[in-house]
């Protein structure tokens, strides 16, 4: 493992790494930095495995528990002149990005001695953590949820044997609910663990070898650790001699949970608060600050986008054949406006993460289906037939692609998910 640091964002004061914490006595927020000047990229990556471990220099734990986490697939297609990298996260064995963070903050949290941990999520995070609280072994998963969260999520916190705490309250409320809670337990919440955001920055370590550089990323942004996440991946590569220049950072907002792109400027006229983007419906994103420094950092931007857009975007991804959550939907919505701005331009390469699976809400996507995709006098498809939508001309496969675990039959169904996403085809 590389020495690291943990670093309060706040007063800068280096704390102890021999016990678990998420927040400096100052109030500040955490980050964990690394030294790695020493060696290269290539050189530092573990070839025997795919997954998480490969980058286990990279990360501060010191054991990684045996489980295949992360190296999900990506599809490429051309939209209007432009390279679209759609990297599969919902493909995850948790259905969703978060699995990164839960698996690295779980395992940090155990080596440690936790033996219960207490996490506030609209459900995907509280789903991440349970599976890995359940996988590992010896530590009690709490959960604090909204009470109107999607009940197949909180069927499935529950098929994984977590204790949920339903709130009847917004998600500022059941943060605030989860970190009252007793009991000995370690609060894990991915709004202020710095261990979190190490999990998510593997993603652009893989991003990096399967397509190489791009010119931006498209992310949704909630509380900011899936574009945080990113962000310090991509900035240990460039530190790392992997690639010369950051990619542009843009985050996307929904309506009535915009407070980032307030600040950098975007506008949008929303006649309501966003019902559908459920998974970023945070008010006050405490690393806000961090947020902002990353996106104007990199020279990128914000959108904010309103359901009808995330309702399009929904409609269309199933076309491409991805069955995602409607705050998996915005990023691909802010694709459109990116474009249509001249922000991204024919021949720009966009990583795109597709963050959630929609397998977990079905019901309330058919309902959704039923009440029509476009308003009255709305569009029908996101993009204009000026700007097309070209057919895909094939999905990249990572080179000597493999499974490394025989885990459980749904663990297994989903390997061969992503072998079949994986292969080579022409069209």
């Amino acid at each position: 493992m590389i020495p690291y640091r943990i670093v309060c964002q706040k007063c800068g004061k280096t704390l102890p790494k021999d016990k678990w914490c998420w927040q400096d006595d100052c109030g500040g927020a955490l980050d964990i930095s690394f030294d790695s000047k020493e060696k290269s990229f290539q050189e530092l990556i573990d070839v025997k495995h795919k997954g998480i471990r490969r980058y286990s220099q990279f990360l501060p734990v010191k054991e990684l528990p045996f489980m295949h986490v992360g190296w999900t697939p990506v599809v490429s297609r051309v939209i209007a002149g432009v390279e679209v990298n759609f990297k599969l996260e919902y493909l995850s064995m948790g259905g969703s990005f978060k699995d990164r963070g839960a698996y690295i903050s779980v395992a940090k949290a155990r080596e440690l001695g936790a033996k219960g941990i207490v996490v506030d999520s609209s459900g995907n995070s509280g789903i991440g953590f349970s599976l890995m609280g359940l996988a590992f072994g010896g530590v009690d998963v709490h959960v604090f949820v909204p009470k109107n969260a999607p009940e197949g999520k909180k069927r499935l916190l529950r098929l994984l044997e977590a204790d949920v705490h339903e709130i009847d309250g917004d998600r500022m409320q059941v943060n605030k609910a989860a970190l009252e809670a007793g009991g000995g337990l370690v609060y894990v919440g991915h709004w202020w663990n710095p261990y979190f955001i190490e999990g998510v920055k593997t993603m652009a370590y893989e991003a990096q070898e399967q397509i190489g550089n791009v010119d931006c990323v498209i992310a949704p942004v909630g509380s900011g650790t899936l574009l945080l996440g990113l962000h310090k991946g991509y900035e240990e590569l460039r530190s790392l001699g992997a690639l010369t220049e950051m990619p542009k950072m843009v985050a996307v907002q929904a309506c009535g949970y915009a407070r980032i792109c307030e600040e950098l400027g975007a506008k949008k006229e929303c006649i309501a608060k966003s019902k559908l983007a459920d998974g970023i419906a945070i008010l006050e994103p405490p690393r806000s600050k961090q947020i902002v420094k990353a996106i104007k950092g990199t020279g990128g931007h914000c959108v904010i986008v309103g359901d009808e857009e995330i309702r399009l975007s929904l409609r269309e991804l199933r076309r491409f054949g991805f069955i995602v959550e409607p705050t998996s939907a915005v990023a691909y919505a802010a694709l459109g406006k990116s474009m249509e701005m001249g922000f991204v331009k024919p021949g720009d390469r966009v990583l795109l993460p597709l963050t959630g699976s929609g397998l977990k809400m079905i019901d309330e996507l058919v309902e959704l289906r039923k009440g029509g995709i476009s308003a009255k006098g709305g569009p029908k498809h996101l993009f204009s037939r000026k700007q097309g939508i070209e057919r895909p001309y094939g999905i990249r496969k990572p080179k000597d692609y493999e499974i490394d675990c025989p885990e459980t039959l749904v663990q297994l169904d989903a390997r061969k998910i992503n072998l079949f996403l994986t292969s080579e085809f022409k069209v």
